[in-house]
């Protein structure tokens, strides 16, 4: 049971994320009206749609055990951070105000840093901030400065 769990969009990155798409579509029907190789271009336009649709959705879930980031099939964006490898968090206003190694952002109020003891920082992004804080110090993780 997931003691917070939010799931991020944004239109905008919706729109430029499928302007590829639709061209890759239009590049399939003009392979397909050529009569050039079909098999290719299908398999290439599907694979680089599947991984695009992972990237335009982020679900941020938090239980006893463990923080999971995932995309929509979690195939490209997918990372879980356990609780007893967490060594502190800072959140900060902004979305583009946090840095660290691996990213997983889109645009929202906040975001999240999370230090682990070993491997590297993990920053998310967040429209509910306080939530994320009251269940991170709920589970015992230290809140940086």
């Amino acid at each position: 049971m997931a003691l917070y769990e939010e799931i991020l969009t944004s239109r905008a990155f919706q729109i430029i994320v499928l302007i590829p798409v639709l061209a890759m579509f239009a590049g399939l029907y003009g392979t397909y009206h050529a009569g050039e190789d079909f098999g290719i271009m299908l398999a290439i336009t599907l694979g680089v749609s599947v991984l695009l649709l992972d990237i335009m959705i982020i679900k941020i879930e938090i239980d006893e055990r463990e923080v999971r980031i995932r995309g929509l099939f979690g195939l490209v964006v997918r990372k879980t951070v356990s609780i007893e490898n967490i060594a502190g968090f800072e959140v900060r206003r902004g979305w583009m105000s946090c840095y660290g190694t691996i990213h997983f952002t889109l645009p929202a109020k906040a975001c999240v840093t999370i230090r682990r003891k070993k491997g590297w920082t993990v920053f998310f992004t967040t429209n509910h901030p306080e939530e994320v804080v009251r269940v991170l110090a709920m589970l015992g993780v230290p809140r940086e400065p």
